[in-house]
């Protein structure tokens, strides 16, 4: 997506007009403690050396504060972001260009950017900015987390040639960048058969147009003359009708499990990433292994075809039903981009109140780092309610956390349901392979 480029003025009049802001150097205040001085024996002793030496340096403060005053006016500056959305791992980038639209040069400036993306570092000093000049540079930043960030405001700082007065202007002006969090491939998923329509698990014809074409066959009597597959007529010299598969009825929910209390965190550390030795996109955090691996899997079912949901209750409520396309996937990604996990409702409950409302035939795909069974005795009886479910258990002790609970693990696959143990620093790709064969 592409952003249209936002200009800051310093002198156009805005909603929030800048914030001008003046301070006294130290050397200016000794020098205007020493006209003063001058000033007065000036007075007392009637010399005239003395009244020049006050009116040249009163002269000098004059000129030097209205030197100040322009560096800081009709200046714009113009911040062109190449997109307002990123994901992590890759890079933002953004043009800042600087023009001096006024009569006198600009000797010295500094730009001070107060953006919150982590690392993003926009501030720029410059000297000997002439008349009509601009200047320009480019900001590339890594993306390291996900979550809404803002771009700016700027602060303009101005001073004369002698260094005596600073002026600062405060364009208060902002944007925001989103950034999503990283989707990692997946070689193969395996995932539980589902309900087809009709309650069938296997591949079927059917006499009607449907959106999945599985092959083709020779003309029959009776065959509507739409179905006709013209290509492939044209190539056996014999007509040939499309035949169409039965359209699955099983929706791919993701539910994540964002209880505040069973997630762990392990303070950031500069690491490389596995395997690849690039720097680390995942922090040791349940949390943020729990996002990455609801966007991977969103990604890989979505560029499949399949319909997919997410349910999630976190620091707010993340419910969007089932969907293809990558219009789902960009809302899936915006949606886990602001999930934190702060939430209070246990992962149990989540799944009592809102799962057993879901067609029958769906499959669940459960995210989860609690050590609690009662989750895992929900997610056994779900099959009963013709429910399908596959549970993705984040190892807490991998991750600094405690150890999971021992009846966790057996009660599920006694069950029947096909079990992902993911560990801190170890790839999942792998570990998702044991969900079954797809």
């Amino acid at each position: 997506m592409t952003a249209l480029p936002s200009w800051l003025r310093s002198r156009a009049p805005s909603p929030e007009r800048p914030i001008l802001r003046w301070a006294l150097r130290p050397r200016a205040r000794g020098l205007l403690l020493l006209t003063v001085i001058i000033g007065l024996a000036a007075m007392i002793t009637g010399r005239s050396i003395l009244y020049h030496l006050t009116y040249m340096l009163l002269a000098l403060l004059i000129l030097s504060f209205v030197w100040a005053w322009s560096a800081v006016r009709d200046l714009e500056i113009r911040r062109i972001p190449r997109s307002r959305r990123n994901q992590v791992g890759g890079f933002f980038e953004e043009i800042l260009i600087l023009r001096n639209t006024g009569f006198f040069p600009k000797i010295w400036l500094e730009v001070r950017d107060a953006s919150t993306l982590p690392g993003h570092r926009a501030s720029f000093v410059l000297d000997n900015l002439g008349r009509g000049k601009e200047r320009l540079w480019t900001v590339r930043t890594r993306c390291r987390h996900r979550g809404l960030y803002r771009l700016g405001p700027l602060t303009l700082i101005g001073t004369d040639p002698f260094g005596l007065f600073e002026a600062t202007l405060q364009l208060r002006e902002t944007n925001e960048v989103l950034i999503y969090p990283p989707t990692f491939p997946l070689w193969r998923l395996g995932l539980p058969a589902g309900f087809w329509r009709g309650r069938e698990a296997a591949r079927r014809r059917t006499p009607e147009v449907t959106p999945n074409a599985g092959g083709v066959r020779e003309y029959q009597p009776g065959d509507a003359f739409r179905r006709i597959h013209w290509p492939s007529t044209a190539r056996r010299e014999r007509f040939m009708v499309k035949e169409f598969d039965q359209e699955p009825a099983a929706d791919v929910w993701i539910v994540l499990d964002l209880m505040a209390d069973v997630h762990v965190h392990q303070p950031d550390r500069d690491e490389e990433d596995w395997p690849t030795g690039k720097p680390r996109l995942l922090p040791l955090s349940t949390e943020e292994y729990a996002i990455a691996l609801a966007a991977s899997l969103a990604a890989h079912l979505l560029r499949r075809e399949r319909m997919v949901g997410i349910l999630a209750y976190g620091s707010r409520r993340l419910f969007l039903p089932p969907h293809r396309g990558e219009g789902q996937l960009e809302r899936l990604l915006e949606g886990l981009a602001l999930l934190r996990a702060h939430g209070e409702i246990p992962f149990h409950q989540v799944l009592q109140s809102h799962v057993l409302r879901m067609a029958r035939g769906s499959i669940l795909i459960l995210i989860t780092p609690s050590g609690d069974p009662r989750w895992a005795m929900v997610a056994r009886s779900l099959d009963s309610h013709g429910i399908r479910v596959a549970a993705i258990v984040l190892e807490a002790a991998s991750f600094g956390g405690p150890e999971i609970s021992p009846r966790v693990l057996p009660m599920l696959e006694s069950g029947g349901i096909p079990v992902a143990v993911i560990r801190g620093g170890e790839p999942f790709a792998l570990a998702l392979e044991r969900l079954g064969s797809a």
